[in-house]
């Protein structure tokens, strides 16, 4: 009986010990996550000359374009199947904000911000409901004045500085991570989005080489490639560095662009290339290589827009691109 005692001791610990041995690291569940983007929208106009409709015709003016993107706000917010607690801001950004400082403009007025109502679903329904409307409209209004105060007053248009140092108060790098469950979780990640209204040529008063895509610039490097024999334009380009803009020293990542109504200047009246390479295939090619080596994510880059049903389209795309 003692040894029949003993056999059932010594069995009883060998099954204690397997019952506390530590589970293998390589059977743990990993955890998964959703991802939900959201937006943090900059709409940037260069209020150089280019807005002077006399100097520099175009089809769509750029307060067209602004007015179709704010009105499309509650579209955008639904992106991604979202519907709710968007944490969204829509902002009118400025290349030379010197402008803000008349007294005239007020900051807060350029930007509908639905990050204020983080984890309170009630307020931002409430909002959403009975005053986004209104916000919009005072938005575009106020876009309104600017744009013919600076049509005046040209206030220049520093698109390199702007890439470099300015916008960097302006971007957002948040990102949230929610444990739901043991073996799931959300991530809340919030995606720059630029849209930079521009013609796509830089011209600025700093003549240093690589700071400057003016028409000068444009001309040689038009020049130089029907010399070179060469059937290759990006390859041309991309091997001669005295044709490239040099890259921002503050890194531009999390952050994706949109260049809008790049206006072809080889074009004649009836929309006709009286070059080639048109000015377009040039400054669509040193623009991606600029801002692909200053750590811009993904960079979209549009000729002029003819009607105002275009505007959506071009900007839903790019919103909802990875």
């Amino acid at each position: 009986m003692k040894a029949l005692y003993s056999l059932i001791t010594v069995i009883l610990l060998i099954l204690l010990l397997i019952s506390c041995k530590e589970p293998d690291s390589s059977s743990t569940t990993k955890i998964t996550y959703s991802v939900t983007r959201n937006y943090n929208v900059l709409i940037v106009p260069d209020l150089s000359n280019r807005i002077n409709q006399t100097i520099h015709p175009k089809p769509l003016s750029d307060t067209n374009i602004i007015n179709s993107i704010l009105d499309h706000i509650p579209d955008l917010l639904k992106l991604g199947n979202r519907n709710l607690n968007q944490l969204d801001i829509y902002k009118i950004d400025f290349i030379n904000r010197g402008i803000l400082n008349d007294e005239k403009f007020h900051t807060a007025e350029f930007e509908i911000n639905f990050l204020r109502f983080k984890n309170r679903l009630k307020e931002a329904s409430d909002y959403k409901r009975n005053f986004l409307k209104s916000d919009i409209s005072t938005l575009k209004k106020e876009t309104a004045k600017i744009y013919s105060y600076a049509s005046m007053q040209s206030s220049g248009s520093d698109v390199w500085n702007y890439f470099n140092e300015t916008i960097h108060s302006s971007l957002s790098f948040q990102v949230d991570t929610v444990k739901v469950a043991r073996d799931k979780g959300m991530i809340y990640q919030t995606k720059n989005k630029v849209i930079l209204l521009t013609d796509g040529y830089i011209e600025t008063i700093n003549k240093t080489l690589g700071y400057n895509l003016n028409q000068d610039l444009i001309t040689r490097v038009r020049t130089e490639f029907l010399k070179s024999k060469s059937n290759d334009l990006k390859k041309f380009i991309l091997t001669n560095p005295q044709f490239l803009i040099n890259k921002t020293s503050n890194d531009l990542k999390n952050t994706d662009v949109l260049v809008l109504e790049i206006t072809d200047r080889s074009l004649d009246s009836n929309g006709v290339a009286k070059f080639h390479p048109t000015d377009l295939e040039i400054i669509k090619i040193i623009w991606t290589d600029w801002l692909t080596k200053s750590g811009v994510n993904h960079v979209q880059i549009h000729a002029a827009l003819s009607n105002r049903q275009d505007v959506y389209p071009v900007i839903k795309n790019f919103i909802e691109s990875k």
